[in-house]
C-alpha cells in the first residue's frame, strides 16, 4: 500500500490542472475570437466541474473513512 501522501498526488494534480484550464479558457476564447470555442464551452465548464467536484467530495469521504477506520 502506498503512503497517504501518495494516493491522492494524481488526483490533486488532474483537479488542479482542470482548474487551471477553466481559468485559462475564456482567455483562449477571447485572443482567438472562435465562435466554436464559445460553443463548446457549456460542455466544457461541466466537465471541469466535475472533475474537481469529484475530487473534493473524494477526499472528503475518504478523510471521514480513514478518521472512521482508525
Amino acid at each position: 500500500m502506498t503512503n497517504r501522501s501518495d494516493r491522492w498526488r494524481n488526483r490533486r494534480k488532474m483537479a488542479w490542472l482542470s482548474m487551471l484550464a477553466g481559468l485559462l479558457f475564456p482567455l483562449l476564447i477571447l485572443v482567438t475570437e472562435s465562435a466554436q470555442l464559445g460553443q463548446i464551452a457549456p460542455p466544457f465548464y461541466v466537465f471541469v466541474g466535475m472533475v474537481v467536484t469529484a475530487y473534493i467530495g473524494g477526499a472528503v469521504v475518504d478523510d471521514r473513512w480513514q478518521q472512521g477506520v482508525k
